[in-house]
């Protein structure tokens, strides 16, 4: 295989998230044998944030099957959508995980249930920062690539459980020097983190449901496109609408109201070809021809 070929499939969403899937199986096994063995509570919790990892990719896997689904007679827009609840599902499970990793740190100051952990759990510690920041930085390039909120969701939740691996860091390392109150510290600083970046999604994902407009770059792309059509005399009106990682675009142009319904249905053809030929992850394109009104 080339080298050209095993990279465009390392891009694709479901290599993507079936790498993270497996890759987490094998740290939460890790991280809860290194959290017993080495009598530490916080990498025993921070297994138990990988554990969820495993869930999550599992719905946003399944969430890119469903969406990649064809229209159908039920679903004449596509099966995009189920991406963007995957990415929902994802981002309320994250913010569920980020207020759980607070109260346990909580219950740790007011029971003061301090030990003194091993090096194994140091280490897991280690190898958990790593492999959860590499599994971001690769997942957050290919959800962003692919525009899947979905794989973009995932990725947020690797780096929630970087963020809780730091945290055991710290409250491992501290335990160590006879710091043990560092390790309940640090859970409530990455429960904020981990609650914040699930808010984030949340906001970005009720947009995706809610037909929020795109950024004006990509409005002004397409009015840009539609313009220098020819026989396209003006741009009247713009409507997005997104489905997971593709985009549906409802447009309005104005063409001479002296030509034939067939020229004008020409123009309209020329403009969808050129928006489908030039713009990424558009879907389908329909465009309403009106008669040309100077000054209008």
């Amino acid at each position: 295989m080339s080298k050209e070929k095993i990279s465009q499939r390392l891009l694709n969403p479901r290599t993507c998230l079936q790498i993270g899937l497996f890759t987490n199986i094998a740290l939460t096994i890790f991280k809860f044998f290194a959290g017993i063995v080495g009598l530490s509570r916080a990498m025993v919790a921070d297994a138990m944030h990988s554990f969820s990892d495993i869930l999550t990719t599992g719905i946003a896997y399944i969430g890119i099957c469903v969406g990649e689904r064809p229209a159908d007679e039920d679903h004449p827009y596509g099966h995009g959508n189920a991406e963007t609840i995957a990415a929902s599902l994802v981002s309320l499970i994250i913010f569920i995980i980020g207020i759980w990793v607070g109260i346990l740190a909580m219950l740790a100051v007011i029971r003061g249930e301090f030990r003194t952990p091993l090096n194994i759990a140091l280490l897991a510690a280690v190898v958990s920062i790593v492999v959860k920041e590499a599994l971001f930085r690769y997942t957050i390039k290919v959800g962003r690539i692919s525009n899947s909120p979905a794989v973009v969701a995932d990725a947020w939740h690797h780096r929630s459980d970087a963020y809780s691996s730091v945290a055991a860091l710290i409250g491992i390392g501290g335990a160590r020097i006879s710091f043990l109150y560092l390790d309940p510290i640090a859970g409530l600083v990455v429960s904020g983190f981990i609650v914040r970046i699930a808010l984030k999604l949340i906001r970005s994902n009720i947009g995706i449901i809610m037909d929020e407009r795109p950024h004006s770059a990509f409005i002004n792309n397409i009015k840009a496109i539609a313009r220098e059509t020819e026989g396209v005399r003006k741009v009247d009106s713009i409507k997005v609408h997104r489905r997971g990682s593709q985009f549906t675009i409802d447009l309005e142009v104005e063409v001479d109201s002296s030509i034939t319904v067939e020229e004008g249905h020409r123009i309209a053809a020329n403009v969808r070809t050129k928006l489908l030929k030039r713009m990424r992850n558009i879907r389908d394109v329909m465009i309403h021809v009106n008669p040309f009104r100077p000054g209008g």
